[in-house]
């Protein structure tokens, strides 16, 4: 497990060296295999792609005169399970924990392109090319489950669920990324960070994730800099006036809305 010194505050402080130690800290590219399906007890195997490749009994569906081969996972927070410009082996779900897509520039700086939740496929592009342009981390402790890629293909052309989820998955990254571009291209810093609350918090409410408006968050200040195109000490400042404005509370690695209304108004650009 990790230290909580690993994160930074986000108080408006001097932790420099908390800073420059999450920024600098090796990504290992390690993954663990595990002998058991756990699928039977997944609180999210009825939801997104699962719903289309695991039945009600927790097994995946057969292709063909066998089982949908599946190999479940898991990696240590910091790891990285995909590198770019490598060759994708499978297609992968998270089951349980959080990661992160980015992309690395020549001269070290990173933009956050997307935040996995339990129940995600992890790349669609993973089922139709062979490399990604970009990189996934675990941003938590992390599990999760790898499908063939070719059995995938077989069963989309034989299954029009899985291909009408698989589509409707692929229409919402394309939503996401629109998105990203206004919020980087036009959007100011307030409203940048409400929308990412307040899109994390919808789609952990669709997991049934929170209550009384309150919610895993393990994000720093580090991942929402990489992710909203801001610096540290910017996101910061907004989110401390976010909590002098009752807002928003963040204890530990949860976050509680205190004012939806008012934090939708400032998103709502």
């Amino acid at each position: 497990m990790h230290h909580n010194s690993t994160f930074v505050c986000f108080e408006l402080c001097n932790h420099k060296s908390c800073c420059r130690w999450e920024a600098e800290r090796p990504l290992i590219h390690v993954h663990h295999e595990r002998a058991d399906a756990p699928c039977t007890t997944c609180a999210v195997r009825d939801r997104g792609i699962c719903q289309a490749l695991i039945g009600k009994s927790g097994h995946a569906v057969p292709v063909g005169s066998k089982q949908m081969t599946q190999v479940h996972q898991t990696a240590h927070a910091g790891q990285l399970i995909y590198r770019s410009g490598e060759r994708a082996e499978g297609v992968d779900v998270v089951c349980d924990g959080w990661a992160f897509t980015f992309i690395v520039l020549s001269d070290g700086r990173r933009q956050i392109l997307s935040f996995l939740l339990p129940g995600d496929m992890v790349a669609t592009s993973a089922l139709l090319k062979d490399r990604m342009g970009f990189s996934i981390q675990a941003l938590t402790d992390l599990r999760y489950c790898r499908f063939n890629k070719s059995e995938l293909r077989s069963y989309m052309a034989a299954a029009p669920k899985f291909f009408d989820e698989f589509a409707s998955i692929c229409v919402a990254e394309r939503e996401e990324s629109n998105q990203l571009a206004t919020d980087l291209g036009r959007r100011t810093a307030d409203e940048r960070i409400a929308r990412l609350i307040l899109a994390l918090m919808a789609r952990l409410d669709a997991r049934g994730m929170v209550h009384e408006q309150s919610f895993a968050f393990p994000l720093r200040q580090r991942h929402i800099a990489d992710a909203t195109g801001l610096t540290p000490v910017h996101v910061s400042r907004v989110i401390g006036g976010f909590r002098t404005a009752r807002l928003i509370d963040i204890t530990g690695r949860s976050l509680r809305v205190l004012d939806l209304d008012e934090l939708r108004r400032v998103g709502a650009h």
